[in-house]
């Protein structure tokens, strides 16, 4: 999805997935996307958020890109 800002969201539209997939990514990868379920957005638009700051060096969103910790 189109952000005007440093967070990244990315659709998953699934209530049922949303929050197992950022579970899935803490568990086996050890990086944290928040989950963003309703009622904060709509039902059908579930995402996670990927909010990079200052702290994530080059490697750490290269390790997110690749799915390796």
């Amino acid at each position: 999805m189109p952000s005007p800002s440093h967070i990244i969201p990315v659709t998953v539209g699934d209530p049922g997935l949303c929050k197992p997939a950022s579970d899935e990514l803490l568990q086996r990868h050890r990086i944290y996307v928040q989950p963003i379920n309703y009622p904060t957005v709509p039902r059908g638009t579930e995402r996670l958020r990927l909010t990079p700051s200052p702290v994530h060096s080059d490697a750490d969103i290269e390790a997110l890109i690749a799915g390796a910790p």
